[in-house]
């Protein structure tokens, strides 16, 4: 089979797939959009009778037009740095080559298997929405605003004072400070973190009382079938209010079973989202109430196996994409792929594509 996998070049989930699929004798290509215009170039032939796309870059020319499997990964829209064009062209030239990604990318592969699907990837996103569907879903979730109107912020507060509140933002964001990379994590916050109502309106965040934890799970959907994992993060006070703080690799993670009543709801779920493979993040309370917190369409799955290494997750991820369905049983007799087994070829692939292609995750000047 043949597969494209569209990402970015320090995307680990990425090639480790890639370097087992091509052991088992599959063709495999990493796609870097990112790397549009500055270090690639695309063209797109269309006249009566066909349609074809070559995409060129320093080492590679790829002009194949069928695959059987698109593995939507982890795209980047086109990257031009501020330096390259006059301050008075380049927002047209951002503009131009960002609507000829969006027309390239969805004319990719009709006839392929998606994981997932470029429409219903970008609607996943969508916290709100993923809120609304679940609710409807049967799945219960927190009491939650999300809104820039400060009165309504601050009276949000006051009414959970007891139980205390957090806030997210809609997508985790990074900053680069003194060659070291500062993440947004869930945070506690009271009426006296609230910065000015001026630069309070300005952003809109997601509020929610805070949920006493039992403990909490990660749950990957690939398609059917359900793998799911108990985090015990209620074991390190780093990790209480937000699991993905943990420094290292201390986290305490072990199998779990759900509920078939969970599994139905999430199964169900998936299908009104649309997508066919999603992370979940889930709180189990004191009081056994499961709790659906959000999905990531494309979220991590691969530190499971790397924490421990009796979830085999890559074996079961490289079997649901040659399914290419939903209706898929993972047959743990058949388990030929582990993370460890790869893990020198890995780092080769990795450092390459670090040389090669557009960095977009580091300090700004990384990139250019």
């Amino acid at each position: 089979m043949k597969l494209l996998i569209t990402t970015e070049p320090d995307d680990s989930h990425a090639i480790v797939v890639k370097i087992a699929l091509e052991e088992i004798e599959h063709q495999v290509r990493l796609y870097f959009p990112a790397d549009h215009p500055s270090r690639q170039t695309n063209s797109v032939f269309i006249d009566n009778e066909s349609y074809s796309w070559k995409s060129s870059d320093e080492y590679t020319t790829d002009d194949e037009n069928e695959y059987d499997i698109v593995w939507w990964r982890r795209p980047r829209k086109p990257y031009i740095h501020e330096a390259k064009a006059h301050p008075e062209d380049y927002k047209f030239i951002v503009r131009e080559n960002i609507l000829f990604y969006e027309s390239l990318t969805s004319n990719i592969a009709p006839n392929a298997w998606w994981i997932n699907n470029k429409e219903a990837a970008i609607r996943a996103n969508h916290k709100l929405l993923q809120l609304k569907l679940a609710r409807q879903c049967g799945l219960i979730i927190p009491t939650t605003l999300c809104s820039n109107n400060p009165n309504e912020i601050q009276d949000f507060l006051k009414k959970y004072v007891n139980e205390g509140v957090i806030y997210k933002p809609l997508c985790s964001n990074f900053w680069f400070e003194n060659k070291k990379i500062k993440i947004s994590y869930t945070n506690k916050i009271t009426l006296n973190d609230l910065p000015t109502n001026d630069l309070l309106q300005l952003v809109p965040g997601i509020y929610q009382p805070e949920i006493r934890k039992k403990y909490e799970l990660r749950i990957v959907c690939f398609g059917d079938y359900i793998v799911a994992v108990k985090l015990n993060s209620q074991l390190h006070e780093e990790t209480k209010l937000d699991w993905r703080a943990m420094r290292g690799d201390n986290l305490n993670i072990e199998p779990y079973t759900l509920p078939i009543q969970i599994e139905n709801h999430l199964r169900n779920f998936m299908g009104k989202l649309g997508i066919v493979f999603g992370s979940f993040d889930y709180i189990v309370t004191n009081d056994n109430e499961y709790i659906f917190l959000e999905v990531n369409e494309q979220g991590q799955f691969l530190w499971l196996e790397e924490l421990n290494p009796e979830i085999k997750i890559l074996d079961i991820f490289v079997n649901f994409i040659m399914n290419k369905s939903k209706n898929y049983i993972w047959n743990a007799d058949s388990c030929v792929h582990s993370i460890e087994q790869y893990r020198a070829r890995m780092q080769e692939i990795y450092n390459q594509n670090m040389q090669r292609h557009v960095y977009l995750n580091g300090a700004p000047n990384q990139s250019r």
